[in-house]
């Protein structure tokens, strides 16, 4: 075949894959939420820059400020968080923590894939392509743990470990559709994703303290699994259809929950007791894309103070 004749077969074959590696509007929904999920396990108040004294009390707070996106997906928003330490003795203290995340979803309008896995029976004829606007809603995330933390004297590292009871809560999380393909090419409505999902979440993070002077660096690696994984819920509406469903009540499988680990590098200037985490940073921009597919950019700048 000649060059010529070949052009537009390439040219074809391209287009094909590329349409066929957008994800769909489901798969992406539940992507960004679990990337935020990430988020918040990587940034447990659960690092100290000391050992205590027996018996005394410290207390952290932190804050941060995220972005995640997908095309011209995003979720955005700030997360604080506060953790207490008690000192049981020269090795051991007990942990308590809690944090509220509040994230916006946002975007513009785009071409993706509308093929909804939460039921089996739609009116209109899908998967097929569509042109998405007007995305809204916010997602919540908030939890309470309590943890141990070990720390042998005179040793550089630490290990702490607890239970995280975490609620995530998609509240508006909507999105308007119009398919451009198939029979149905034409029809428009809405997919909603507002519902809430609740787990338990065992964590466990093994951290380095390296000392310099004034300055602290801690290396560290966080893991975390949240229980139960869920069932994707979502809803779609349009004329004269308005249909919900679980994939997990239609034999499709639980999706929503995602096992964790990720790293972080924390940067403390002692006498202010302030920590500016840049591996959390590096881990949401290099890591999170490839454990998340869809997910194709983000960033998350998180500090934490211990007064």
């Amino acid at each position: 075949m000649s060059a010529r004749r070949a052009a537009p077969w390439m040219l074809l074959a391209v287009t094909t894959y590329t349409c066929a590696a957008t994800e769909d509007m489901d798969f992406v929904a539940e992507h960004l939420q679990e990337a935020a999920m990430d988020n918040r396990l990587l940034t447990l108040p659960l690092s100290y820059t000391d050992n205590l004294t027996n018996e005394h009390w410290s207390v952290q707070l932190s804050a941060f400020a995220s972005r995640v996106e997908s095309g011209n997906l995003r979720l955005t928003g700030p997360g604080v968080g506060a953790g207490v330490r008690r000192q049981l003795n020269r090795t051991w203290a007990i942990l308590g923590l809690g944090f509220i995340d509040g994230l916006s979803f946002s975007g513009d309008t785009e071409q993706r894939p509308v093929a909804p896995i939460f039921s089996t029976s739609f009116p209109v004829s899908l998967p097929a392509d569509a042109t998405l606007s007007n995305q809204r809603g916010d997602v919540r995330l908030w939890g309470l743990g309590l943890g141990m933390r070990y720390q042998p004297e005179s040793r550089p590292y630490s290990i702490a470990f607890g239970v995280l009871r975490e609620r995530v809560r998609p509240d508006g999380y909507r999105v308007d559709y119009r398919l451009t393909s198939g029979e149905s090419a034409g029809t428009a409505g809405t997919l909603d994703y507002s519902t809430e999902y609740s787990y338990w979440v065992p964590f466990a993070t093994i951290e380095w303290r390296i000392t310099h002077g004034e300055w602290q660096f801690s290396p560290r690696f966080s893991a975390g699994v949240p229980i139960p994984t869920w069932g994707w819920r979502g809803r779609i509406s349009g004329p004269g259809f308005d249909i919900a469903g679980d994939t997990e009540k239609i034999g499709r499988g639980r999706h929503m929950g995602d096992s964790f680990g990720g790293f972080g590098f924390g940067i403390t200037y002692s006498p202010w007791g302030l920590t500016m985490d840049a591996g959390a940073l590096l881990n949401q921009a290099l890591l999170e894309p490839r454990i998340h597919k869809g997910v194709d950019r983000g960033w998350l700048l998180n500090f934490s103070w211990e007064p």
